[in-house]
């Protein structure tokens, strides 16, 4: 039995988030009992909550019940300083954070660690669905509020020997660097045999210093691989000469020199479908998925090859893949109301919001499109701000853009020398063409909506925030 399963009495800090309520189904999963902490408000990850009748204290101030032997936390919400672990630590109840509490269920098996700047999620949920639709059932954690048709976001499996998990470069104290203490990137706990990088970029300025930091991160990561392991990157990153201790890198991208080559088909499908052309091995195989952009095309040939390795053929992947529908969140369709399409998506870094903007143009190319960006963090929205502007370049003549103010993290405090303004400003400056204003708030949004909508509009609400929620007024 690995460690943390000798504890039967769990209490989770912040339980709501995403990673926290995968944490809550793997501990359910092993027969756990478990309850935890969190604010007021509803998250996207409700309807799990509720459905695991987890009983849920409002806010952090209250002691941990006495029959609890075993405390995870995470940065959220002050890390080891919360005054609930404070307490559990004084009372000598054993204290995990998040990112060392998932290592002790991945490094118990074979397991497939999903990595990269944007596309980890959903990779992660292509790779669990296509071993769960084939038959191989494995445990899984995925950082999402739900994936549709698996109505569960993680599971710990007990009878088979495959692990798939989102794998984090952002740190378990982002706090450290004020500190001039140590980073220790969540992804560092995992001992894969299988890692997939979606891409290399830099982001999360506010711990890390530039695309080099950035890059050592994942490289040293890299070198936590099985020695007769594998690790899958973006042909497009081999340009940085990763460093591994994998006995083998496998490549896919767009490119003829890739070890999985794709690209994107056009052809008359029927509307709503994505449509590529995968090659391996001078073999052939058209893939169409329901999820849009060339992006996700490059996602779904990324878990095609881990799950090639470990014994899936190719053309069940694909199979596979033909039903899978994203996840919360990820490009979701909300719905339609008075012949308006609602889209939402969790796009917060200058790449992911221009390929999502792309993916839009091509479903609906004649369409009215309103855009709702709310800038996730001062320290993303001021070090990437030229990026941001860059990546409105894309949005076509029959779209309007709207920002809404940043959303600042609860690990950050307000920086008063950045706000949307300097994007709207930016892109007005350098786009002259684009239509594109500040709203401010949710509120108003609600309002805009109410007042301009019509009929055959497409609504694309975009980052990483709370801006999911204007959904909900509508």
């Amino acid at each position: 039995m690995m460690p943390i399963l000798k504890y039967n009495n769990f209490f989770l800090v912040g339980i709501k988030g995403v990673a926290m309520t995968s944490m809550a189904q793997l501990l359910c999963d092993a027969q756990k009992e478990v309850s935890g902490s969190d604010v007021e408000e509803d998250f996207v990850t409700k309807e799990i909550l509720n459905k695991l009748n987890i009983e849920i204290t409002v806010g952090f101030n209250s002691e941990i019940p006495d029959n609890i032997d075993c405390v995870i936390y995470t940065a959220a919400h002050e890390g080891q300083s919360n005054p609930q672990v404070i307490n559990a630590q004084k009372r000598k109840i054993k204290t995990y954070s998040h990112a060392e509490a998932q290592a002790e269920f991945f490094n118990l098996k074979k397991g497939i660690a999903v990595c990269g700047v944007g596309g980890k999620s959903t990779v992660t949920a292509m790779i669990s669905w296509i071993l769960t639709k084939t038959g191989a059932e494995p445990s899984f954690a995925v950082g999402v509020g739900n994936i549709p048709g698996l109505n569960k976001t993680a599971r710990w499996n007990t009878d088979t020997n495959i692990f798939v998990a989102e794998a984090d470069e952002y740190v378990t104290d982002p706090r450290a660097p004020q500190r001039n203490e140590k980073i220790t990137p969540r992804f560092s706990f995992l001992k894969p045999f299988i890692t997939v990088c979606t891409n290399l970029k830099f982001d999360h300025p506010d711990v890390y210093k530039n695309f080099d930091h950035t890059k050592a991160v994942f490289f040293k990561f890299f070198n936590q691989i099985d020695s007769n392991g594998f690790l899958i990157v973006n042909y497009k990153d081999l340009e940085h000469r990763p460093t591994t201790s994998a006995e083998t890198i496998l490549s896919f991208g767009e490119n003829p020199n890739a070890d999985f080559n794709f690209k994107a088909v056009e052809e008359n499908v029927e509307p709503e479908s994505n449509v590529g052309l995968l090659t391996h091995k001078k073999l052939e195989y058209k893939i169409i998925l329901r999820v849009p952009g060339l992006y996700n095309l490059e996602n779904a040939v990324a878990a095609i090859v881990a799950c090639s390795i470990v014994n899936i053929p190719i053309f069940e992947s694909i199979n596979a893949l033909e039903s899978f529908n994203s996840t919360q969140r990820r490009f979701e369709f909300i719905g339609t109301k008075n012949g308006v399409s609602y889209y939402d998506d969790y796009a917060h870094h200058p790449d992911e919001v221009r390929s999502v903007i792309k993916a839009l143009n091509k479903w609906y190319p004649n369409a009215r499109k309103i855009i709702v960006f709310q800038p996730h963090t001062y320290s993303r929205t001021k070090n990437l701000l030229a990026e941001f502007i860059d990546s409105f370049e894309v949005v076509d003549d029959k779209t309007k853009v709207f920002l809404l103010d940043i959303f600042s993290s609860a690990r950050e405090k307000y920086d008063s020398t950045i706000s949307s303004n300097d994007i709207v400003k930016g892109v007005q400056s350098k786009y002259k063409n684009i239509n594109i204003s500040n709203l401010e708030t949710i509120h108003n949004l609600s309002i805009y909506f109410e007042n301009n909508l019509k009929t055959g509009d497409v609504v694309l609400t975009v980052g990483a925030g709370d801006i999911y929620k204007v959904h909900t007024l509508v």
